[in-house]
């Protein structure tokens, strides 16, 4: 696997953007893919030997309004050794943490952080234990955190099938020291920056818009697990808890995008997961063409 080039940056309107990484994990492909056949998904992402596919922990770092903006905060420093070699973690350039430096930022310069749900690849930078192996705190501790209440809800009191998802501790010391902002539905968070309901992969699952004058780029979270969701929008994975309605969030986002001619990052499409949808002459579908 060749190492992944961080940051990048791009320019979207007025707005400038990093897209940062906190590594990559393996994910079965029967998880990203759902009940799509191997014979169809392998074809547009190669397995390894034990049918696993990789998965970036893309992020993105703005300023919009005089603030510094965290979108996602990937898997964190809490995991076990032996969770990450279950998880097959690896982080060529380094975490979230290490980009941010290469910026020339803290953790302290962070205002915002949205995550668009709190799994515990999406949320684990949330939070991280002080050197001495106390209580977790907030890792970035001016911020507040953006999540909505329903995911919220979910996640604090989750079911035997959702349980494993969400480990409390990446979200739990943010409602106790009063920094988590629950949110519900449609919200214009900052001057460029809005947030929308995308359920699916989680009932309280949201995604975010970025604006500037016309042009605009959508921040999937997990909507899109990967860019060739977006091409087929049947294909949905088996991680999605209400897949019917998936399917129905894709149908309406590329839509959207195709309508505005807005760029796509998605969270877990090799890194840096920038693209735009495309509609080929004479095909059915659009395609997603990666920017790099």
């Amino acid at each position: 696997m060749s190492e992944t080039p961080t940051p990048f940056h791009f320019t979207l309107g007025q707005i400038s953007l990093h897209i940062l990484n906190d590594g990559i994990f393996m994910l079965d492909g029967g998880s990203v893919f759902g009940r799509v056949p191997r014979t169809l998904w392998e074809r547009v992402v190669a397995p390894d030997h034990f049918n696993r596919v990789p998965a970036a922990m893309n992020s993105i770092l703005l300023e919009a309004a005089g603030k510094r903006v965290l979108i996602e905060t990937g898997y964190g420093d809490k995991l076990s050794a032996k969770e990450q070699q279950i998880f097959g973690l690896s982080r060529p350039q380094g975490t979230l943490l290490d980009q941010l430096a290469l910026l020339g930022m803290r953790p302290e310069d962070i205002d915002i952080v949205i995550n668009t749900h709190l799994h515990g690849d999406h949320a684990g930078w949330n939070t991280r234990r002080p050197p001495d192996g106390g209580e977790a705190v907030p890792t970035f501790p001016n911020a507040r955190y953006i999540v909505q209440r329903l995911e919220w809800e979910n996640a604090a009191h989750p079911d035997e099938l959702t349980a494993p998802g969400y480990p409390p501790v990446n979200f739990t010391p943010l409602q106790e020291r009063g920094v988590l902002d629950l949110v519900e539905g449609d919200v214009q968070v900052l001057p460029g920056i809005r947030v929308v309901m995308t359920p699916g992969h989680t009932a309280g699952h949201q995604s975010v818009w970025l604006e500037s004058g016309q042009a605009a780029a959508l921040f999937t979270g997990d909507a899109a697990l990967h860019g060739s969701h977006l091409e087929r929008i049947n294909w949905v994975g088996a991680v999605d808890n209400f897949p019917i309605t998936s399917v129905a969030t894709k149908r309406k986002l590329v839509e959207e995008v195709m309508r505005r001619r807005a760029s796509v990052l998605v969270t877990h499409h090799p890194f840096p997961g920038l693209g735009i949808l495309v509609q080929p002459e004479g095909e059915k579908r659009p395609r997603f063409e990666e920017i790099r």
